[in-house]
This record gives C-alpha cells, sequence and structure tokens, in this order.
C-alpha cells in the first residue's frame, strides 16, 4: 500500500510540476504586433476563430494560426503606444514570444521598397545628447544613449534580439520573394526623418538599415519581463531614391512574419518532445 501510495504521489508531482507547466507553455500564444490598419488586416483575417477585445485604446485580436496560438496587437504608432500595448499585452495574455513587424523607411542606400530588414538589434535614435560648446545643429554633435536597469547612463544602446527567434527569422528570409532579405539595425523614434544627411549618418555611424516608430519601445518592454522578440520590418519607402510610401510593404511584412511565427512554434514543440 505504501509502495502505491508513494507512485501515486510521484505521479500528481510530475503533472503538477513537469506536464502540467509544458502544456500551459504549450498553449501560451506568440503576440504579433502591428501599428496600422496595412499591417495587421491581414493577419486577423487568417486567423480561425478570432475573440477580439480591447483593454483601453488598444485592441488585441487572438485566435488560431493554422495551429499556432495567436494575438495580433493592433499597437498603434509611436513609441508610446508600443510599450503601453506590450505591456498590456504580455500581462494579459501571457505570451512565449513577441514580434513587432509592419513598414519602415529605408537608410541603407543598397535597399529598397519591399526588402526585407531582420531586426538583429534596434536602438532610439530620439534619445540623444548634444555636445557642449558647439553651436552648430549637425548630426555629428550628437551622441545617442539608454539608461540601464539601474537608471545609470550609458551608450550602449543597442538591444538585440532573441538568438532563437533571429536564427529562424534567417532561416525563412531564404523563401522571402519580394526583395532582398537583411539582417541588421533597426532605428526607432517617434520621428518620420526625411533628410539624407541624418539618414546617411545613422547608416554609416550606427549600422541603421531602417527606421521606423514601435520596435524599440517593444523590445525594452520584452526585456524587462524576460520576453523573447524580434522585430521584423518591410521597406515601404525610402528617401536615398525618392520611393514614396507603399502600404503594400504591410502586407507583405504580414505574410513573412506569419511565416516566421509557424517555424518558431514548429521548433517549440520539437524541443519539447
Amino acid at each position: 500500500m505504501k509502495h502505491l501510495t508513494r507512485r501515486y504521489f510521484a505521479f500528481v508531482f510530475i503533472f503538477l510540476f513537469v506536464i502540467l507547466p509544458m502544456r500551459v507553455q504549450a498553449s501560451a500564444p506568440i503576440i504579433i504586433q502591428g501599428a496600422m490598419a496595412c499591417e495587421t488586416e491581414s493577419m486577423i483575417a487568417a486567423l480561425t476563430n478570432p475573440r477580439d477585445e480591447r483593454i483601453g485604446p488598444w485592441r488585441f485580436v487572438s485566435g488560431d494560426y493554422q495551429g499556432v496560438p495567436v494575438v495580433v496587437s493592433v499597437t498603434r504608432i509611436g513609441m508610446s503606444n508600443a510599450a503601453a500595448s506590450t505591456v498590456l499585452g504580455i500581462e494579459h495574455f501571457k505570451p512565449i514570444a513577441v514580434i513587432n513587424q509592419g513598414t519602415c523607411g529605408g537608410h541603407d542606400p543598397s535597399l529598397h521598397t519591399f526588402d526585407l530588414v531582420i531586426g538583429a538589434d534596434s536602438f532610439d535614435y530620439s534619445a540623444w545628447v548634444s555636445q557642449p560648446q558647439v553651436h552648430t545643429a549637425s548630426a555629428e554633435d550628437i551622441r545617442f544613449f539608454a539608461y540601464n536597469e539601474n537608471d545609470e547612463l550609458h551608450y550602449d544602446i543597442k538591444l538585440h534580439a532573441d538568438e532563437k527567434l533571429l536564427k529562424i527569422a534567417k532561416e525563412q528570409a531564404k523563401y522571402y520573394t519580394r526583395g532582398k532579405a537583411v539582417a541588421g539595425t533597426i532605428a526607432t523614434a517617434n520621428s518620420w526623418n526625411r533628410t539624407p544627411g541624418r539618414i546617411h549618418f545613422l547608416n554609416t555611424e550606427y549600422g541603421s538599415l531602417c527606421e521606423e516608430m514601435e520596435t524599440h519601445s517593444s523590445a525594452q518592454i520584452c526585456k524587462m519581463y524576460g520576453i523573447p522578440f524580434i522585430g521584423l520590418r518591410v521597406l515601404s519607402n525610402t528617401e536615398l531614391h525618392s520611393e514614396s510610401f507603399n502600404p503594400e510593404a504591410g502586407v507583405i511584412s504580414q505574410e513573412f512574419t506569419l511565416m516566421v511565427v509557424k517555424a518558431y512554434y514548429a521548433s517549440l514543440q520539437e524541443s519539447q518532445n
């Protein structure tokens, strides 16, 4: 009898602390973020059993995408919106990963509309300090900075994507056919930078491939929570080649992101088996 009792408690222990957490982890969703309708509508339409809800002014649509639990987060435009909706999404849905995706403006002269940027890292190009005793206002007179978890100023400004997500995004990029696919730095700010000199400075001095208004804010929140994160962007325009905004880039970004989501979820499932 004691032998059976021990086996029973051993089974209960394994179920509660090993099997159940794995099942909960497997059913937790991946949050996919987009700021605008052109960056989210295709993904929402692709969900089965969608559930549309609002948390404050932010919209979240949860559902299933070909066997993958997904939440499409319509963050709205800008860094504050991205940060707020990321916090709410993490707290409410307990995701296994967050992907911020959508359109962007090109910084690298080799890139054109519909080229894909896989965000190996990101930085906030609105966080800068100007140099004292300088009377000009050129880009070369500023230095970018960030604050660490201890609220200390430092100049290691870039946040890096999750290694597994980055690896899978690069693998899926082999199947990207709408343009060139590159991995590198995404620059984020509440700005639409149309000055060639400033674009050149960000590209040559900080390696930025493109700019947009949400990725780095989401990356900061995910780092605080310890949630895997990556930014994925498709060029919708580039001032360097006088290419105007094309909203189709948002549709293309969603298509590629869903490829990454499926591959990432499959890799998690395989690692649990």
